[in-house]
């Protein structure tokens, strides 16, 4: 068995409102959403105690959260309805304050029931051999943000961005970006297909359909 590495913090965002869920959100929001033995948030935790040394969830003020994996870290927003980097932001502060130094965060939200270890074997390898700062999959053309890795050097532009005007993690790509192309690498369809040939990693749970689909192939 492979060690689970120490240096790798995973980021798990789970205090959005899920308005597009309609009135089948419990209070937990769809985080707390059961899929077979277990929860969206849930499965995705699973996931990532496997393969990063710590894992924070980042949920809402008063936000109840189902049971999740043991040593699983969770903390609250700071800033309320300010979007999901600030949230991100708000993971990586906590994480920061503690003794642990992690050499790469890998960011992902709570609604992707099908993450795939190896989707995040390869984040976390390219984090590792590539000069770019914040490691993309794209995916029909899409990047995945919520789905990402970032090194240390991408860590102050996280840190001093998300009190701005920037709301979205995607936002904060596009203006590093425009600074330096390469500072953000964007895995390809082929390099994802390879360790998950469904993409079912990308696959966001938004609506009651798509959560309606999930149950029916997750078990």
């Amino acid at each position: 068995m492979i060690p689970v590495p120490d240096d790798v913090l995973a980021i798990v965002l789970a205090g959005g409102r899920s308005r597009r869920m309609g009135a089948m959100v419990p209070p937990g929001g769809k985080a707390a959403l059961p899929l077979g033995d277990d929860t969206m948030l849930g499965r995705v935790c699973h996931v990532l105690v496997g393969e990063a040394g710590r894992v924070v969830v980042v949920a809402a003020q008063g936000q109840p959260l189902p049971p999740l994996p043991a040593g699983v870290e969770i903390t609250r927003d700071t800033t309320p309805d300010r979007g999901p980097l600030a949230a991100v932001r708000d993971g990586l502060v906590y994480a920061l304050a503690q003794e642990s130094r992690p050499a790469l965060a890998v960011l992902c939200s709570c609604d992707v029931p099908g993450l795939s270890p190896r989707v995040v074997q390869l984040l976390i390898r390219k984090a590792r051999t590539s000069a770019a700062s914040w490691i993309i999959p794209l995916v029909d053309g899409h990047p995945q943000v919520l789905v990402s890795a970032v090194t240390t050097k991408g860590f102050p532009r996280i840190l001093s961005d998300a009190t701005s005007h920037l709301k979205s993690p995607r936002a904060l790509v596009e203006a590093i970006r425009a600074e330096d192309e390469k500072a953000v690498l964007f895995l390809s369809e082929a390099e994802l297909s390879a360790v998950d040939p469904a993409h079912m990693s990308f696959n966001d749970l938004d609506t009651p359909e798509d959560f309606a689909k999930a149950r029916r192939s997750i078990t």
